[in-house]
């Protein structure tokens, strides 16, 4: 009889069937989980364009306007709270960190969260005015407190919608328009997304954490998650002038 190749005696053997049996394949790596934040104007569909990431798992929607609840209504699994000051807001995102499945959290309007942070940092400090450069970090901390949990979760996706601003550089107008956001927040996005003022059908992007902003210019009708695809993939060879725009159907 010839000699088994795996083991030489019993206990060889059992070792084997040990091993054998605590065997595991290596797991998927994760995927990191994004940071977006879509700008534009009233009306041009940055709530809808958040609620699409539906296709990747439930949606929880932060709403601070009062008004999500007519575009929501049109997917089936975004679930809807309405805040009203700072602490609504930690008091929800704190809640789905703990108590809900991993999906994405979408802080509609992330306009009001310096608002908010603002109002809190007053209140807590009985103060009148937020006043020196110093103060303004304090409420800065507030904001960012939101958005590192979220981050350091690992489990969801931040989807963060901002109105516009004109943009003043020395009290001087630029004459072009910027997310009315708290100023650290887009360096904390992987992916921001701009709607056109001339042409509002046309998605910007203006910050690309992937491939850089080469954008494909025949996606006509698109997902977050579609968008968030097309960008990941690696920019083949320039042959022509890349596009800088998404066009959306109307």
């Amino acid at each position: 009889m010839k000699p088994n190749p795996y083991f030489s005696n019993d206990q060889e053997k059992a070792n084997l069937l040990a091993r054998r049996d605590a065997f595991k394949f290596t797991e998927p790596e994760l995927l990191p989980k994004l940071v977006v934040l879509i700008a534009g104007r009233e009306g041009t569909g940055k709530t809808h364009l958040a609620c699409t990431m539906t296709a990747l798992g439930p949606v929880y929607l932060i709403d601070t306007e009062y008004r999500a609840q007519i575009v929501t209504r049109k997917f089936k699994d975004v679930k809807l709270a309405v805040v009203k000051n700072f602490m609504e807001i930690a008091v929800a995102v704190k809640h789905i960190l703990k108590h809900q499945s991993p999906g994405t959290i979408v802080l509609d309007s992330g306009s009001d969260l310096q608002t908010f942070a603002e109002i809190e940092y007053l209140e807590r400090t009985e103060k009148t005015a937020v006043g020196m450069p110093w103060n303004w970090a304090e409420v800065w901390r507030l904001c960012n407190a939101v958005i590192d949990d979220i981050k350091a979760s690992q489990l969801f996706n931040l989807v963060v919608t901002a109105r516009l601003k004109e943009q003043f550089v020395k009290e001087q107008a630029t004459g072009l328009m910027v997310p009315r956001i708290y100023s650290t927040l887009p360096y904390k996005a992987d992916l921001v997304l701009q709607f056109g003022i001339a042409k509002p059908r046309t998605l910007l992007v203006t910050k690309n954490g992937f491939s850089g902003d080469t954008v494909p210019d025949d996606l006509a009708k698109f997902t977050l998650p579609e968008i968030i695809k097309q960008l990941s993939i690696p920019p083949a060879p320039a042959t022509a002038a890349p596009a800088q725009s998404l066009k959306i159907a109307s």
